[in-house]
């Protein structure tokens, strides 16, 4: 199981929407060449404006995260983020609590995925202890909603923020999604355990390897 990750938004130039698309995808024929790369998405984010992307990846252990952030994938974000990108990139840094990856079709376009979610939350102070058993003891309701395809808690060190981030086969099993038990245990703690409402930006999957 993936164990760190990382989170990487990405805002474009208002020109350079199809530069930033081409981008991503010549990224994804790059993965192949870092082994320790487990799973890499990269999306955009529906109705943003300014128009705003990320790359979203895991890793089993430390190393692999350090040998992307020294990769091709990275050295060539870097290299062209003055071109594509209205601000420079932020290296979101995060632990995996938990996830769920299902098996697909070998040979399946972008992973079996269309869609996403990514959910971000801050836990009261005094509730991060609860907010993190509370996502760790998620699997079995995520388990019990089939067209949730990849599912991944996440926690931020070093701060009381946490996250979630989903992918779906199409817009139907997002929306299967957003009604169901997870998402209501979430919301109906909200006030208790957090210091806000969650949250939500709906995602396009660009490309996926899993």
């Amino acid at each position: 199981m993936s164990s760190v990750g990382l989170f990487v938004p990405l805002v474009a130039k208002p020109s350079q929407t199809k530069a930033i698309s081409d981008f991503l995808n010549a990224g994804y024929t790059l993965v192949p060449s870092e082994p320790l790369t487990r799973e890499w998405f990269a999306v955009k984010y529906e109705d943003s404006n300014p128009p705003t992307y990320a790359l979203f990846d895991t890793f089993a252990a430390e190393e692999g995260r350090q040998a992307h952030l020294t990769g091709q994938i990275a050295k060539a974000l870097m290299d062209n983020a003055s071109v594509l990108l209205d601000v420079s990139p932020e290296i979101g840094h995060v632990n995996v609590l938990v996830s769920l990856v299902r098996p697909i079709k070998e040979g399946a376009p972008m992973a079996g995925v269309t869609k996403g979610l990514r959910v971000l939350f801050t836990a009261k102070l005094d509730k991060v202890d609860v907010v993190r058993d509370f996502l760790k003891s998620a699997i079995p309701l995520v388990e019990a909603e089939p067209e949730t395809t990849y599912w991944y808690a996440l926690e931020f060190p070093g701060t009381n923020t946490f996250g979630v981030i989903d992918f779906f086969p199409d817009d139907t099993g997002r929306g299967a999604h957003i009604a169901g038990k997870v998402a209501a245990a979430l919301i109906g703690s909200a006030e208790e355990l957090l210091t806000g409402a969650p949250e939500l930006i709906k995602l396009d999957v660009i490309a996926a390897k899993v």
